[in-house]
């Protein structure tokens, strides 16, 4: 009789979920460009490429809510890239070398009044700042998103909160190493808050990734954007620290699906990497088809690749100007130019700059 019971309220569960699922949304966006680039391997070579978009990448997702009464909902978010040109999934890592089917988000939660708590595979708490403060929403080419490789993007097993009151944004959020015996590796929190104000806004951010041996990634940043009109202006500062090599050998980064060891000689966790990042970049709505986008950063950077002393320089210059052909349609293009100098020059292949200039296609689904 229990057990009959169980099956019946199970039953009765599913033909509810079943029923609540009407409202569920599948979205996505689809984006490609023609890229060509300068300096694109150590022979100093040229390169043209079918590739992903210059500031969003191609995903497609579900997304749902159901009321539960007293302004609660529950929520949930599935998210996936990949890359149109091959089909290929992306969030591709050595731990995932063919990608993950919901690598962009995975989570379920509870929104209400009091904000939104969150479960699964989200954002970083640095990359959703900055994705508010930086001009391009955070690039997606390499050479226009490098600065924000000190984010980490996203973060797995990760209970989050975010609350929205008046013009106070705030998020905090937490991620389980998951290893027996220890609260240190694997780990991950952040924390950020923001205030707007009229045409202002100003807030910063602070996060630490720990990795399996317990070593520790840290970045914290500011910034602060003003509205004139159809202009808008940003500026930033993103600072970061890290142990583990994981900012270099992504920064190192030239092909594959992998990414470069820290060279022979570099020590991490002695000689931690220290970048220094200032930007400052303007939007600007021309027509209500025609949006423009500038955009300058610049890095100092000590002790690259692990070794003491070893310093450096990267500065980068990014134009885009974006056509709304309707509500769901854009075509763009997008120039840029980067310069590294003393220790950076690992993460060029060859010559120390590189110019690249793309146009593309996105429709939002």
């Amino acid at each position: 009789m229990k057990k009959s019971a169980i099956v019946l309220a199970a039953g009765s569960l599913l033909a509810g979920s079943a029923f609540a699922q009407s409202s569920v949304t599948l979205y996505g966006i689809v984006d490609q460009s023609i890229r060509f680039q300068t300096n694109a391997s150590a022979n100093n070579t040229k390169s043209w490429e079918l590739t992903n978009g210059a500031v969003t990448n191609s995903r497609w997702g579900l997304k749902g809510s159901e009321a539960l009464g007293n302004n609660l909902k529950a929520i949930f978010q599935l998210e996936g890239g990949f890359d149109p040109d091959t089909g290929r999934s992306n969030q591709v890592s050595a731990a995932n070398p063919n990608g993950r089917l919901f690598g962009r988000q995975a989570y379920v939660g509870l929104s209400g009044d009091f904000g939104t708590i969150k479960l699964g595979r989200q954002y970083t708490e640095g990359f959703t700042f900055f994705g508010d403060y930086d001009p391009l929403t955070i690039g997606n080419y390499t050479n226009n998103a490098w600065p924000f490789f000190l984010t980490n993007f996203r973060n797995d097993n990760v209970v989050s909160y975010g609350g929205k009151f008046g013009g106070l944004d705030v998020g905090a959020s937490y991620g389980f190493g998951e290893q027996a015996g220890s609260v240190r590796q694997n780990q991950y929190w952040g924390a950020r808050a923001s205030y707007t104000y009229g045409p202002f806004g100003i807030g910063g951010v602070y996060q630490e990734v720990h990795n399996l041996t317990g070593e520790k990634q840290q970045m914290w940043g500011a910034a602060g954007k003003y509205s004139v009109g159809p202009a808008k202006v940003f500026v930033g500062y993103i600072g970061g620290k890290d142990r583990t090599g994981s900012v270099d050998a992504s920064l190192n980064f030239t092909g594959g699906a992998t990414l470069n060891p820290i060279p022979a000689g570099g020590n991490v966790a002695a000689n931690p990497r220290k970048d220094t990042i200032g930007y400052v970049g303007l939007t600007y709505q021309a027509t209500p088809a025609l949006a423009l986008t500038g955009v300058f950063y610049g890095d100092y950077v000590k002790n690259v690749n692990g070794v003491n002393d070893n310093n450096g320089r990267r500065y980068t210059g990014v134009l885009l100007a974006e056509y709304s052909l309707s509500k769901r349609t854009q075509v763009y293009g997008t120039v840029d130019f980067n310069k590294v100098s003393g220790g950076t020059i690992t993460e060029m292949p060859g010559r120390n700059n590189q110019t690249g200039a793309a146009v593309g296609i996105r429709h939002i689904f």
